[in-house]
């Protein structure tokens, strides 16, 4: 097993690590001048370093011929043109939102915190947590259209911010609201809200389906840090399950390929924590194994190397 670790510092600020292409990517997030940073995956070795137009930029999604960076701070998309080998291979285009929501101080302008690619890959939704925004664009050639935006309302100062997708719905986590919000998919019909965090602090985070569709995990921070585990149902449609305490901050978590791993970058508390995870019940346990880590805000899990 091998870890990808994406860190924070004032030198480096938030960041996310995307694999493909046999290289690794990450995010240097930077008020003024954010940078797309490749690396050979086999040696690690740094290829080359790529500045954002956008500030803060704090995802990446890979498609067939372009690299998709969410901007937080300016609410821009940088979309990266990428030659055979995904290294860049001219100026990223930017894609501009709009809009505002009720939080003051959180959603004064647009804030782009996202993108996902749909499982037929025919699709890209981008999350805009500044005005409460789910947008959907097409995927043509390996590249994201940009007239074929479609803007989809999400409850005012919920603050959407990661999702993923199921069988015919899509998930999405609220940063503000601490919830998912359950839309199908393609139609895009609200469904459901379920609250994630019952003391519900605003921190809301990332989550994961588990490989067989059954659980769905999210995690939250701030105030009683720890990890949703929801059921999923027949058509969908989620009932809380349990909720594990974990770490300070878990602004990350991944799932190993088989699901039986779970771990959990604890930002606040200088640690990955290992828990192993029940395909019967979806519960998690302590793995009774941590990795000391300054900062860690990203984490992904590597089996295919033994």
């Amino acid at each position: 097993m091998l870890l990808y670790i994406g860190t924070w510092d004032s030198a480096w600020g938030h960041t996310w690590v995307t694999r493909g292409f046999g290289k690794v990517y990450a995010l240097r997030s930077l008020a003024g001048g954010s940078l797309l940073c490749i690396f050979d995956e086999a040696s690690m070795a740094l290829l080359g370093e790529y500045p954002t137009p956008g500030e803060h930029s704090c995802h990446i999604t890979l498609l067939e011929r372009e690299a998709v960076v969410a901007d937080y701070t300016s609410g821009t998309l940088s979309l990266f043109p990428l030659g055979a080998e995904g290294i860049p291979c001219g100026e990223p285009r930017v894609l501009r939102f709009e809009g505002s929501g009720p939080v003051p101080g959180r959603q004064d302008s647009p804030h782009v915190h996202s993108s996902w690619l749909s499982p037929d890959e025919k699709s890209l939704v981008v999350v805009d947590l500044g005005s409460d925004a789910l947008y959907r664009f097409q995927v043509a050639d390996g590249q994201l259209v940009p007239e074929s935006r479609e803007r989809f309302a999400a409850p005012a100062g919920s603050g959407p911010r990661h999702c993923t997708f199921g069988r015919g719905v899509l998930y999405a986590a609220t940063e503000l609201s601490d919830e998912v919000l359950v839309y199908s998919w393609p139609e895009m019909d609200l469904r459901q809200r379920i609250v994630v965090n019952p003391e519900r602090p605003g921190g809301g985070g990332h989550l994961v389906l588990s490989p067989d569709g059954r659980f769905l995990y999210v995690s939250s921070r701030l105030k009683g840090d720890g990890i949703a585990v929801l059921s999923v149902g027949k058509d969908g449609l989620l009932s809380p399950a349990s909720y594990v305490p974990t770490g300070a901050h878990p602004r990350h978590f991944c799932l190993s390929s088989d699901g039986a791993l779970v771990a959990v970058a604890c930002r606040d508390d200088d640690t990955v924590q290992l828990f192993d995870r029940s395909s019967d019940d979806g519960s998690l346990t302590p793995a009774g194994q941590e990795i000391a880590v300054s900062r860690p805000v990203f984490v992904d899990i590597d089996d295919s190397r033994q």
